[in-house]
């Protein structure tokens, strides 16, 4: 058994936000553009992955990349 990621509870508790979730049941869109509190990055990037779609997050610096 893989140990759990640290987030993986709260993205749970994240993505089931009804506009986090209509926002992430959109059709198979090529791109997708989405502004909201910096602090609710980590797990749209997270969710997204989680569904098997390629991610390109853009940050503005590297120490917000990690």
């Amino acid at each position: 058994m893989t140990p759990a990621a640290p987030l993986s509870g709260l993205l749970d508790v994240v993505g089931a936000d009804p506009s986090l979730a209509r926002a992430l049941a959109a059709p198979e869109t090529p791109t997708l553009e989405l502004t909201g509190p910096a602090g609710l990055r980590p797990f749209v990037v997270a969710s997204l992955a989680r569904q098997g779609r390629t991610v390109l997050a853009v940050t503005a610096t590297g120490r917000e990349a990690e």
